[in-house]
């Protein structure tokens, strides 16, 4: 007789430690040892942090907006740390939020996992509507300030489109066999991007509903993404961040990490990206190179934008933290962190650029901050 022998991940066998494997364990003791730092000077909130939006009025600038674990969605001063309001009504965590603007007012737009949507009034907190029409989570959402529409994608492998002015139901976009994961427009909202669990982004005709293209290159879930001119940025649960070319809806550029990555932002000459091992990692676009890595959260980082040269991250360790990308504070200036980045075992393929991107100069950072400033106001 042969004895056939399993080998698995091994179990901890002590009262407490019940069917954890080790990497459980590991990952409890790691995030223990950093609970409680002030990395990126963190702002505490009461619940896991799902989703933050900075405000785009002028005179909010200090504002942001989050969703929480804990069913509901606030207003949060970013200099004090102080929440200034709270909207409540969903019976599910918050996963998304917009912002609307109508004849010079700004209402809020969240969806939940009670698989409904709501429009608040931002000064009253009062709820204007409800969208309901959804049969599962509702996960992402993007608004069209061109024609006063919202866009809303759920687990139940759908995205519907409102009117934000009078609640109607318009349309359904039916073709992924997923969960909808992240919606996004092109610059001129003709165009609607929709990334799915099911490994694929589809580019839809925002009017007739039509689905345009398919573009597959990730193994599975991918959970964000961006639009910028004539490219795509895509992260996704295969531990790779792309960029797309849009004309050939090919990927010519891939950053690889070492687990789910979550959320990005791109600024400038660099990809800033989110990632479920607790990293916020910046890699210079035009060489490929990794820069840096923020370290400061103890859990997944969920969400991030960026407001001038400071970036705002938000975590399942329920707090916001902040992290300045002047060029003095985002290379890495210390023996041992540039010592990991050369042995690190993330890769790119480099982008073909006319002339090799460099950091920022004082200068261009002030350009860039004014830039943004004004764009978002």
């Amino acid at each position: 007789m042969i004895d056939i022998f399993f080998v698995g991940p091994q179990i901890g066998n002590s009262a407490d430690n019940f069917f954890q494997t080790d990497s459980d364990l590991a990952t409890q003791e790691r995030r223990a040892a950093k609970r409680g730092n002030k990395a990126g000077d963190p702002i505490e909130c009461t619940s896991k942090v799902l989703c933050l939006l900075l405000s785009e009025k002028a005179e909010d600038s200090e504002y942001a907006y989050i969703g929480e674990s804990g069913f509901v969605a606030k207003k949060i001063n970013l200099l004090t740390g102080k929440t200034v309001k709270i909207f409540k009504g969903h019976t599910g965590p918050v996963t998304c939020i917009g912002l609307w603007y109508k004849d010079g007012e700004e209402f809020l737009i969240t969806g939940s996992w009670d698989k409904i949507l709501i429009k608040w009034d931002t000064k009253t907190k009062e709820s204007i509507h409800t969208f309901a029409a959804h049969t599962d989570f509702v996960k992402s959402l993007a608004v069209s300030h061109i024609t006063s529409t919202l866009y809303s994608g759920s687990s139940d492998k759908s995205i519907r489109s409102w009117n934000l002015v009078t609640g109607e139901q318009l349309k359904t976009f039916n073709g992924h066999s997923r969960g909808i994961e992240d919606l996004a427009f092109d610059e001129t909202e003709t165009f609607l991007f929709s990334a799915s669990s099911d490994g694929d982004i589809r580019k839809w005709n925002v009017k007739s509903g039509e689905c345009l293209q398919v573009f597959k290159g990730h193994l599975t879930n991918v959970y964000a993404l961006k639009i910028f001119d004539e490219e795509m940025w895509t992260a996704s649960a295969d531990k790779t961040v792309k960029r797309w070319n849009l004309e050939t809806g090919e990927p010519d550029t891939t950053f690889t990490h070492t687990d789910f990555v979550k959320c990005l932002v791109v600024i400038g000459p660099y990809v800033i990206t989110g990632s479920r091992d607790e990293i916020i990692r910046v890699f210079e676009i035009g060489s490929g190179k990794l820069i840096n890595e923020f370290e400061g959260h103890f859990d997944e980082v969920a969400c991030m934008a960026v407001r001038g040269i400071t970036l705002y991250t938000g975590s399942l360790d329920c707090t916001i933290r902040k992290w300045s990308l002047a060029a003095k504070d985002i290379q890495a200036t210390d023996t041992t962190t540039k010592a990991k980045n050369k042995k690190s075992s993330q890769k790119s393929v480099p982008i073909k650029t006319e002339a090799n991107s460099s950091l920022l100069t004082e200068e261009e950072e002030r350009e860039l901050a004014e830039l943004i400033g004004s764009d978002e106001e």
